[in-house]
């Protein structure tokens, strides 16, 4: 964990991200089942499921990001030769 955050402010990233990941889920489930006819609906969910897609990619790189010293420790530690 970087020093200046909280598990709070991690915790807070992570829900946003389960949320996110439902929605982007659930989505495109309702755009798939709902029949031709009701096309408004399909374009509606269409709709969220990109913008959920989207939103999704930015918090998973701002994830990323918060936690890259701990990813550089761990690609140091895996790729240090064995003794």
């Amino acid at each position: 964990m970087s020093k200046g955050l909280k598990p709070r402010t991690h915790l807070a990233l992570d829900l946003i991200l389960f949320v996110l990941l439902l929605s982007v889920t659930l989505s495109k489930l309702f755009e798939n089942l709902i029949p031709g006819r009701l096309s408004h609906l399909r374009f509606m969910f269409h709709a969220l499921h990109g913008i959920s897609g989207i939103l999704m990619a930015l918090v998973v790189g701002i994830h990323l990001f918060f936690h890259w010293p701990w990813i550089q420790s761990q690609l140091k530690r895996l790729l240090q030769p064995t003794r």
